[in-house]
C-alpha cells in the first residue's frame, strides 16, 4: 500500500467558477477544510496529479500554495478549534 502524507492546499482565486472547480476537486481528496484551505492525505500520484490538474486552471494572479504538513508535530489549537476526532480512513 503507497505511503501517505498530510498536505495543506490553500488558494485564493479569483473567478468563482474555478473557484467551484477547484473546490470541488479538492474536496474529493480532502479529510477536512474550510472555504480556501483542505488538508488532504495524499500518496505521490495523487499529488503528482493534484500538482498537474490544478496550475492549469488557474489565472495568471490566481494563487495556489501546496504545504507538507509533519505528521509527528502535534498542531496548535486556538479558541473552539479541536483536533479531528477520528483517524482518517481512504479507501485507495
Amino acid at each position: 500500500m503507497a505511503k501517505r502524507h498530510l498536505y495543506l492546499f490553500a488558494y485564493d482565486i479569483a473567478d468563482i467558477r474555478t473557484q467551484n472547480r477547484v473546490r470541488r476537486i479538492l474536496r474529493a481528496y480532502a479529510v477536512g477544510g474550510q472555504k480556501s484551505l483542505f488538508e488532504c492525505w495524499l500518496t505521490a500520484g495523487e499529488l503528482r496529479i493534484l500538482c498537474a490538474t490544478l496550475p492549469a486552471m488557474l489565472a495568471e494572479n490566481d494563487r495556489l500554495h501546496v504545504f507538507r504538513l509533519n505528521e509527528t508535530v502535534p498542531p496548535f489549537f486556538f479558541g473552539c478549534a479541536k483536533s479531528l476526532a477520528f483517524e482518517p480512513f481512504v479507501i485507495g
